[in-house]
C-alpha cells in the first residue's frame, strides 16, 4: 500500500492503543462483561500499560528522523503481544466466555497488521 509509511503506521498504532487503553481504564466492567469473569482492575491496569505504550509511540512516529532502534523494539513489542495472545486464552480459559476469545483476537489481528505495516516501513526505511 503506498499510503503505508512508517509514521503513518506508527501513528495508526498509537492511536488503536490510545483507543484500547481508554476504553479499558475507563470501561472496565462493560469490558468484563462482554469478555467474562475478570477482575476490572486488571483490565484497568492493562488499559494504562496502553496508554503509556500509546505515548512511547506517538512520541517516536513524530520525531525526524524516526529512529529506527526505536521503532524496530514497538515492532518487536507487537510481536510480543501476538505471540502472547493464545498464551492469555489458554491460561484465561477458565474465565474467558465467547466473545472474550473473538475480542482477544479481534486485538491480535489488529497488532499484527501494524507490526506489518512497521515492518514494512522499516524495510523502506533501510533501502533509502
Amino acid at each position: 500500500m503506498p499510503w503505508i509509511s512508517l509514521k503513518n503506521a506508527l501513528l495508526f498504532n498509537a492511536i488503536c492503543s490510545t483507543v484500547l487503553g481508554a476504553v479499558l481504564l475507563l470501561a472496565p466492567s462493560a469490558v468484563m462483561r462482554l469478555m467474562g469473569e475478570f477482575n476490572p482492575l486488571i483490565l484497568m491496569a492493562l488499559g494504562g500499560a496502553l496508554l503509556l505504550f500509546a505515548a512511547d509511540v506517538a512520541f517516536v512516529a513524530t520525531r525526524r528522523p524516526i529512529s529506527p532502534r526505536l521503532a524496530r523494539l514497538i515492532t518487536l513489542a507487537d510481536a510480543a503481544w501476538i505471540i502472547a495472545t493464545p498464551v492469555v486464552m489458554v491460561v484465561a480459559a477458565p474465565w474467558l466466555g465467547f466473545w472474550g476469545y473473538v475480542l482477544l483476537l479481534d486485538m491480535a489481528l489488529l497488532v499484527a497488521c501494524c507490526a506489518y505495516w512497521q515492518y514494512r516501513g522499516l524495510q523502506k526505511m533501510t533501502l533509502v
